[in-house]
């Protein structure tokens, strides 16, 4: 059963003797088939940038005895959500590829979406996301599998119903491990650059985040969303973050900003979504927050989480997903080579 909604598009037709087309980025399928279009013009007129569902579309599950300080109505920041001890995610990719093997990513591909992630999480310094918040959230490919046994993390399966993402339920009933223990990253062709599952809708078969394949890990496509902030986006999802322009302006002042938009004191109110990376403002004079993670902006000009997010996203952790992570509180430190100009190499040190 596939639970997304089915989207037509419209096919521009150019003309034989109009002037050649600049390229701006991969053809992309459309779940209808047989429709192309080209990146990212058509993903703003179709509003395929992100396919996260609206917060309130399905009801919130809030598990027995756990407050209710990051709800989908509300947020409360609290010292007991600061970043403290590391929370460690062990993380699943399963490559949907097509039955002729079309989008089957390398594991440096992958890997580099990790390094991308611990980047933007940690806020790790030398890399594009040190202006950010530590969130001290930290992303590992998984070393063992539901059984027990050892893994790389990764599986592939050659599957073109699932490639084209018409089939949510099949690959992800099929595919993915145990959603309370594992994040689920799914990669295939779906229209959007990717969607994901809020922890307070409840912890089930729909979990995870899928993201499509031209869009995951840092690759030469030259095009606005070629450096892995898709996954940073839609992880925040996952994490219980809403789109800073969620529900429009909201009130922008405590302690109404902490039940209106996306619930966040500390991101700017904005009345839309905003692509590229403008300087201009929103909601009454306040500059839209192009470089948040959240917003929907170019991967390059997006570079931090808030403080206030990062306390949101770990109280969602620590109360909606607590069988999700380990702590990791040896006190590590992270290096790694990006100002040399090897962009998928960080390390953890021992101190």
């Amino acid at each position: 059963m596939n639970t997304r909604p089915i989207m037509l598009f419209l096919v521009l037709v150019v003309a034989a003797n109009s002037a050649p087309a600049v390229a701006e980025g991969p053809v992309w399928q459309p779940l209808t088939g047989g429709m192309a279009w080209t990146a990212p013009v058509d993903f703003v007129a179709h509003g395929a940038r992100c396919g996260q569902r609206a917060p309130h579309e399905f009801p919130e599950v809030l598990p027995d005895a756990v407050p209710s300080d990051c709800t989908l109505g509300a947020t409360s920041i609290l010292p007991e959500y600061e970043p403290g001890d590391v929370l460690v995610i062990p993380v699943v990719v399963h490559v949907i590829t097509s039955g002729s093997g079309t989008g089957n990513l390398s594991d440096a591909v992958i890997e580099s979406q990790i390094d991308v992630l611990n980047e933007d999480y940690l806020a790790l310094p030398g890399t594009p996301g040190a202006l950010g918040t530590d969130a001290a959230i930290r992303f590992e490919l998984a070393t063992t599998d539901p059984a027990g046994l050892p893994t790389t993390g990764i599986t592939r399966t050659a599957n073109d119903t699932w490639w084209n993402d018409s089939d949510e339920y099949g690959f992800k009933t099929t595919l993915g491990w145990d959603q309370n223990r594992y994040l689920n990253l799914y990669t295939n062709n779906t229209p959007y650059l990717g969607y994901s599952w809020f922890p307070q809708w409840g912890i089930g078969w729909e979990d995870g985040v899928v993201i499509n394949y031209q869009a995951f890990g840092r690759t030469s496509i030259p095009w606005p969303y070629n450096l892995g902030r898709t996954a940073t986006h839609e992880i925040g999802h996952y994490l219980g973050l809403l789109h800073p322009f969620e529900g429009g302006c909201g009130i922008a002042t405590s302690p109404g900003c902490y039940t209106s938009a996306d619930l966040i004191c500390d991101t700017n109110p904005d009345a839309t979504e905003t692509y590229g990376c403008p300087a201009t403002t929103s909601c009454g004079g306040y500059a839209v927050p192009v470089e948040n993670y959240m917003e929907y902006t170019d991967d390059a000009c997006m570079e931090l989480f808030s403080a206030e997010q990062a306390n949101r996203m770990r109280c969602s952790l620590i109360n909606y997903r607590p069988n999700l992570y380990t702590i990791s509180s040896s006190g590590e430190i992270f290096s790694n080579d990006f100002e040399a100009g090897n962009l998928d190499a960080w390390s953890v040190v021992s101190p």
